[in-house]
C-alpha cells in the first residue's frame, strides 16, 4: 500500500498487481519451419535453358526409322532402331538398353541408371547416373567405330539452396591435355537464379585456353527467361505456357568470335493425343514435327519435316515407335 501511495503521489501510474501474466516469450522455430521458408535448390548451371529446348524445339530427322521398345521387368527395358539409308546417312541398326534401380530420389526419379546403345558399324554410347546423398555422379564413354571419341565424369553437390559442380572431360596423362570445367548455381529468390562457369582446356602441345561465363534463370509460374553471357558467345531464352495445351518458346544464339548469330520462334502444341512442335530462326529454317499415338495400338506415330529456305536443303522424315 505505501509503495502504490507513493506513486500516486509522484504522478507516476500505479505499479501492476503481482499476480500479472507475464509476457509470452516466443516459441522456438523448429527445424520444419526453417526448411519450409529456405529457398529451393535451382538445380545444374548445364540446365539452364536446355530442357526447354530440347522439349520444344522439333527434332528432324531425315528418312525412316523404326522403334521397337521392350520391357523385360519394371529396371530393365531394351531397344531395337532400325534407320533406313537417307541422302544424310546410311541404313544402321542400333541396339539399346536401360537399367533403372530402385533407389528412389523422388517422383518417377530411380537411381542408379546405366544406358547403353550400340550400333551395327561398332559405335558404343554409355551413360551411368548415381547418387550418394547430396553427391551426384554421371559418367559418359563414347566410342566411335572401334576407336576412343570421348569420355568424361561430372561429380554434382546439391545443397538446399545451390549447387557445385565440376567436370572432367578426356583426360590424358601422359600428355597432360584435357579439359575442366566448373559450376555454380545459387537461388538468389524462389524464383530468381544466379550461377557462373569456367572452363579450362589443355591441348597435348601445351596451349591452354580457360573461359568464364554468367548465367541465370527468372522462373515464373507460367514463363521462364534464361540468360548465359561469355567472354565469346551469348545464349538467352524465353518460354511460356498459355495454355495447358500451348506453348510458345524463342532463343537466341550469338557467337562473338564467328561473328554469327542465330535466332528463332517455336511452339509446342498437344490436343488429343498428338504433339506438334514447329520453329522458324532467322537463318530461314522451318522445321516440324508432328507425334500422333495410335491408341488402342502401344505404337506412336511421328513425321518430321525440315526446310532451308536460303540453301533449298530439305529433309523429311517418318518413324513408327512401337512399345
Amino acid at each position: 500500500m505505501g509503495n502504490r501511495a507513493s506513486c500516486e503521489e509522484r504522478g507516476l501510474p500505479p505499479l501492476p498487481p503481482l499476480t500479472a501474466v507475464p509476457p509470452k516469450v516466443p516459441e522456438k522455430i523448429t527445424r520444419s519451419e526453417v526448411t519450409e521458408t529456405s529457398l529451393p535448390n535451382p538445380g545444374d548451371f548445364e540446365e539452364i535453358g536446355k530442357k526447354a529446348k530440347e522439349q520444344l524445339s522439333p527434332q528432324a530427322f531425315d528418312g525412316a526409322k523404326i522403334v521397337i521398345q521392350k520391357g523385360l521387368s519394371r529396371h530393365f527395358q531394351t531397344m531395337h532402331t532400325l534407320t533406313l539409308a537417307s541422302s544424310t546417312q546410311p541404313s544402321q541398326w542400333q541396339f539399346g538398353a536401360t537399367f533403372v534401380g530402385s533407389k528412389k530420389l523422388g517422383d518417377n526419379d530411380f537411381r542408379p541408371v546405366l544406358i547403353g546403345d550400340m550400333s551395327n558399324s561398332g559405335s558404343f554410347t554409355a551413360l551411368c547416373l548415381h547418387q550418394f546423398g547430396n553427391l551426384k555422379v554421371k559418367v559418359n564413354l563414347q566410342t566411335q567405330q572401334s576407336r576412343w571419341v570421348g569420355y568424361q565424369g561430372t561429380a554434382d553437390y546439391v545443397g538446399q539452396d545451390f549447387t557445385a559442380s565440376a567436370t572432367l572431360a578426356n583426360p590424358n596423362i601422359l600428355t597432360g591435355s584435357g579439359v575442366l570445367v566448373a559450376q555454380y548455381l545459387q537461388s538468389v529468390t524462389s524464383r530468381l537464379a544466379l550461377g557462373s562457369e569456367m572452363l579450362y582446356q589443355r591441348s597435348s602441345d601445351g596451349m591452354q585456353n580457360a573461359v568464364i561465363s554468367l548465367g541465370g534463370y527468372y522462373r515464373a509460374p507460367e514463363w521462364e527467361a534464361t540468360a548465359k553471357i561469355g567472354l565469346h558467345s551469348v545464349s538467352l531464352g524465353y518460354h511460356q505456357k498459355f495454355k495447358d495445351y500451348f506453348t510458345l518458346v524463342c532463343d537466341l544464339e550469338g557467337s562473338l568470335m564467328q561473328g554469327e548469330s542465330v535466332a528463332g520462334i517455336g511452339y509446342r502444341l498437344e490436343l488429343g493425343g498428338m504433339t506438334m512442335k514447329g520453329k522458324v530462326d532467322s537463318h530461314g529454317v522451318v522445321s516440324a514435327v508432328l507425334e500422333k499415338r495410335l491408341d488402342p495400338i502401344p505404337a506412336t506415330l511421328m513425321l518430321s519435316g525440315q526446310l532451308n529456305h536460303w540453301t533449298d536443303d530439305s529433309r523429311f522424315g517418318i518413324s513408327i515407335m512401337v512399345g
